[in-house]
């Protein structure tokens, strides 16, 4: 039987030196009249307690131990004393110089309780109504909001996420019940596309907590300037384009044509097939993958285009309102590093992405790619017929750096059949001289011939004082928001473009260096603006004052210059430092959900889709996933999927014939998300050491893409370092 615990308590006496060392050293308390004194009855009292052989320890007497009851009925005399000169029933004050009387500064010493004996003050959060946290008056606060790791309840959670008034809720509510189900935890479903889930339609859901009065008026009276004769006419007649040769666009505007093929390695890995692709040429994917289980010979198991660009993508992104069969991919490949120094001058300064770059030519190509007639809403893509370069539109403004399309509904009128040229939409670009840039993008009616313009002024064209344009975004059909390098953030109208040199009505300083990205919360509160910028700060703040009305994040120490927003999850959706892929609610911007993890750093990220809420990622490695974070939303502890939907590698080829070979993996399944860190081979530590891969620049996913129109919002694309570009329709 093993020997009872014993306690480790001093069993005697404590030790008790009597020695006064100031008496030694010649100072007595006698000298100082006003010195303070100890009363013949407390030392009496102190002797008699070390006398004891309690291990209580002695300690000043507080008010709340002065009002508890004592043991003894010494203690119970001096907490009541002590008890009437707190409650001013005390006798009147004594004189300090009387020897006889203590001083009114001395404090009662008492034993206090030990812990076993007395029992333990707990210490509770006060809580009013609802579960809100009451903060006391002695506790300090940067925010003036509640901190979401409280426990709290689920309406104060949705409160804290979307918001207290009813729009939101009704918003999130519709989306709750759209996008929860198991089958959409990482791409959306033509079911869930098509609204046939059975959830409570009510006024603010469809429309994302904005009254579907107010988006029928922004898509009618919206766009009334640009039918206007005076306004819309002038912004129109400012562009001048001119027809050129093809000869002079391949040998001048776009990368160089290479005879040399581009080898692709595709299909199921243990039977891989081989395809060549040439510049500017197109292959279904699908022919490596087989017929379909269902049976029926003429549907592939995988349906997809891979078209080869010829050279590394920039930048991408799809036309808005198309509802038709043609969807329209915008596609901009720079001139290679040969063809720029054909261009650049002797004493040109060396490359700065603060300072405008040399005129060099340059390209923005529109793809035209055909969706398959359905009885259903949603369409999938038409593999009987090929993607087809509709459009090359030259210029001499440096690279095309940053584009966005107008995302603003825009209805259908009369005026629009009556125009020789078939309207496109608005397309605001970022080139290399600094300017930012309005094109007006059109195609000729019943054109099947690729069409090759040179531009030679843009409907609208400004520049910040000073510095130059870093990025892009759309306030409204007729303003457009812009991110300088200098940290200052500019707000043009259209509407005034008829000035030589038209000023932003709005230009304040929000960073202090080069802003990557920009992105406002439209259609929901298009006022907020959300910025990264090259010193890893993310910040969001309001156009009505952004100087007071501004809060930020936690700092990133390499910054990921991609953030969206998007409309469904009411969020914002941004990169991180760490491979991550990150959430940031409007109303706790302060805050960072994990929502995806990859193996290396992102490379890309696509914006937002307005009709479901699954986000997409590319990275260094060549991986592209995407999820679908709402489970997140509503509970930040849910557990959600994320799946791949491919991964690319490249590698320079040696052979004459070839310029180099892809090799694309397939048929992921959908996993739960492993957001610890280190959960992957590449990242594992080496001998206690972080690693990281370096990985070829052909290898890298540069640019991602949702098609916004609701028909084929499934639709996405990716574009990759080597120069090819691949669209698949990836809803279930």
């Amino acid at each position: 039987m093993p020997a009872g615990r014993r306690s480790g308590r001093q069993s005697g006496p404590r030790t008790v030196y009597v020695d006064d060392p100031f008496q030694k050293a010649g100072i007595s308390d006698e000298e100082d009249p006003n010195a303070r004194r100890n009363t013949p009855g407390k030392r009496a009292r102190r002797a008699q307690d070390e006398d004891s052989h309690s291990d209580d320890e002695f300690v000043a007497v507080s008010e709340e131990e002065a009002e508890e009851p004592a043991e003894e009925e010494e203690n119970e005399v001096a907490g009541n004393e002590l008890e009437n000169e707190l409650r001013g029933d005390s006798e009147p004050e004594s004189d300090a110089s009387d020897p006889d009387q203590m001083d009114i500064d001395d404090i009662e010493i008492t034993p206090r309780k030990h812990a076993a004996s007395r029992p333990r003050e707990m210490h509770f959060k006060k809580r009013a109504a609802r579960g809100i946290i009451v903060p006391s008056a002695d506790d300090t606060h940067s925010r003036g909001i509640i901190d979401p790791k409280d426990h709290l309840s689920k309406d104060i959670h949705y409160a804290l996420t979307f918001g207290s008034d009813e729009r939101d809720m009704m918003a999130a509510i519709h989306s709750r019940g759209n996008w929860t189900r198991g089958i959409d935890s990482a791409f959306p479903t033509r079911y869930a596309l098509e609204g046939k889930c059975e959830v409570d339609e009510t006024l603010y859901g469809p429309t994302m907590g904005v009254h579907p009065d107010d988006l029928k008026k922004e898509s009618t009276r919206g766009w009334d300037w640009y039918y206007d004769k005076k306004i819309g006419g002038s912004f129109r007649k400012r562009q001048q384009i001119e027809t050129i040769e093809e000869s002079l666009a391949y040998s001048r505007y776009l990368p160089q044509r290479d005879e040399r093929k581009h080898r692709v390695r595709m299909g199921p890995q243990a039977n891989q097939q081989t395809f060549d692709v040439g510049y500017h040429e197109s292959f279904d994917f699908g022919m490596a993958w087989g017929n379909a289980k269902s049976g029926n010979k003429s549907e592939k198991a995988r349906q997809g285009w891979i078209v080869n660009v010829g050279h590394r993508i920039n930048c991408m992104a799809w036309a808005p309102n198309q509802d038709g069969l043609s969807q329209y991919l915008a596609v901009a490949a720079p001139l290679t590093e040969d063809q720029k120094n054909e261009h650049r001058s002797e004493n040109s300064d060396p490359f700065s992405a603060f300072q405008p770059t040399d005129p060099f030519p340059g390209a923005l190509q529109i793809w035209e790619f055909k969706a398959k007639k359905t009885e259903t809403e949603t369409k999938t893509l038409d593999m009987e017929k090929k993607p087809e370069l509709r459009q090359v539109i030259c210029a001499d403004w440096g690279d095309l750096r940053r584009m966005a399309w107008c995302p603003m509904p825009r209805s259908k009128r009369e005026e629009d059949e009556e125009e020789i040229r078939k309207p496109i939409g608005l397309l605001a670009t970022v080139w290399g001289d600094g300017n930012v840039r309005v094109l007006d993008i059109t195609r000729g009616r019943g054109a099947q011939e690729t069409e090759f313009l040179n531009i030679k002024s843009a409907s609208f064209e400004a520049r910040p004082p000073a510095t130059v344009c870093s990025c892009v975004a759309w306030l409204s059909p007729t303003e457009v928001l812009v991110g300088c390098a200098n940290g200052f953030i500019a707000v043009w109208s259209l509407t005034s473009s008829h000035a030589p040199e038209p000023l932003p009505f709005l230009y304040r300083p929000v960073h202090s260096t080069y802003i990557l990205s920009i992105t406002c919360a439209y259609p929901t509160n298009p006022q907020i603006v959300a910025t990264v910028a090259m010193d890893g700060e993310t910040k969001m703040c309001s156009l009505v004052d952004p100087e007071t009305e501004t809060t930020s994040t936690v700092r990133m120490r390499a910054a990921a210059p991609y953030i969206t927003w998007s409309p469904v999850l009411q969020c914002f959706v941004a990169g991180d430092e760490n491979e991550f892929g990150r959430m940031l609610p409007i109303r706790r911007f302060f805050t960072t959900t994990n929502i995806a993890r990859f193996s290396s750093n992102l490379s890309a990220m696509a914006p937002a889709s307005p009709w479901h809420p699954c986000a997409l990622f590319g990275s260094s490695g060549g991986e592209v996933g995407g999820t679908n974070p709402f489970r997140r939303v509503l509970y930040n502890k849910e557990q959600i999927l994320q799946q791949t939907w491919f991964t690319h590698e490249w590698i320079p080829s040696s052979k004459s014939d070839s310029v180099g070979m892809s090799r694309f993996f397939d048929g992921f399944r959908a996993e739960n998300q492993k957001l610890a860190k280190y959960h992957t081979t590449e990242t594992k530590p080496v001998s206690g050491m972080g690693t990281s891969t370096t990985y070829d620049e052909g290898t890298h996913v540069t640019a991602l893409g949702w098609n916004p129109n609701r028909p084929c919002a499934g639709w996405a694309s990716a574009a990759l370092g080597c120069g090819l570009v691949r669209v698949e329709d990836l809803s279930i």
